[in-house]
């Protein structure tokens, strides 16, 4: 279907902001559940996208892999990161896959539809100007 497409156009400083997420959760002692921050400079999958200020460029393309990992539709990130089954490198893997997805997506493809008028027919047309 055409509107089936999950594939979002990504600017080039996308990647460098999944890797900077990345690098702030690399380890599991660097992440936590259900705070963006703890006092000990912990932060969720959210709280670290926020910290680079890369949510809204991120968020389409990490719900996505959310999906395509754990094969449930999580509607925010933080449910899936605060999620008992949600495990560190269950958040690692995420990651990567959106970022295997970011790689592999083309920029915004031409438009493969056009709408247009649908045509009268000749006797309607005749109908409509002669009245």
């Amino acid at each position: 279907m055409p509107f089936d497409d999950n594939r979002h156009y990504v600017s080039g400083d996308a990647l460098e902001k999944i890797d900077k997420v990345t690098a702030l959760l690399a380890t599991e002692d660097r992440w936590c559940k259900f705070f963006a921050e703890s006092g000990d400079g912990r932060r969720c999958l959210w709280g670290a996208m926020r910290a680079e200020d890369a949510v809204s460029v991120l968020e389409p393309s990490i719900l996505d892999a959310i999906r395509q990992v754990t094969g449930r539709l999580h509607r925010c990130i933080d449910t899936f990161n605060d999620h008992p089954a949600t495990t560190h490198a269950l958040v690692l893997t995420v990651l990567h896959q959106a970022r295997r997805n970011m790689r592999t997506v083309a920029p915004h493809p031409a438009a493969q539809y056009r709408w247009e008028p649908a045509r009268m027919s000749p006797i309607a047309s005749a109908r409509t100007f002669f009245g």
